[in-house]
C-alpha cells in the first residue's frame, strides 16, 4: 500500500460526494498507521482568503491541482487512509517554497511561527 509523503497532494473524500484535494503534513512514519493529517483545499470564497495568512493559494495547473484554491490551514485535521485516493498515488508534491508557505500558515494557525528545514 502507498504510504503518503509530507507535501504530497492526494484526492480525499470528506463529507461531500466529489473527492477533494488535500496535502499530508504529517510524518511518513506516522502515516504508517490508519490515519494522516492532511490540510484540505477549497475552491470557495477564493477572493476572500487569497490573502489571509491561514490560508496559502495555489493556481490551477500547479502541483496537479485542476482549479485555482486555496489550503485552509486552519481546517488541519486527521483523515482515515480509506478515504484518501492512495492506489493511484499522489497529484503531485509541493516544492520548497509553497511547503515553506504551509508550514508557515500552519505555525500561525497554532501561534509557532517557524522557519522549516
Amino acid at each position: 500500500m502507498n504510504v503518503p509523503s509530507p507535501g504530497e497532494l492526494y484526492w480525499a473524500y470528506f463529507e461531500s460526494e466529489r473527492p477533494r484535494p488535500i496535502i499530508i503534513v504529517s510524518q511518513r512514519k506516522l502515516n504508517l498507521g490508519k490515519y494522516v493529517v492532511g490540510v484540505p483545499l477549497t475552491s470557495t470564497n477564493l477572493e476572500k482568503r487569497w490573502s489571509l495568512p491561514n490560508c496559502v493559494s495555489f493556481e490551477a495547473g500547479s502541483f496537479g491541482l485542476t482549479m485555482d484554491c486555496v489550503a485552509q490551514c486552519e481546517a488541519i485535521t486527521f483523515i482515515e487512509k480509506e478515504f484518501i485516493i492512495l492506489n493511484t498515488g499522489p497529484i503531485g508534491k509541493l516544492d520548497g517554497e509553497k511547503w515553506r508557505l504551509l508550514l508557515h500558515a500552519i505555525g500561525y494557525v497554532v501561534c509557532a511561527i517557524f522557519e522549516p528545514e
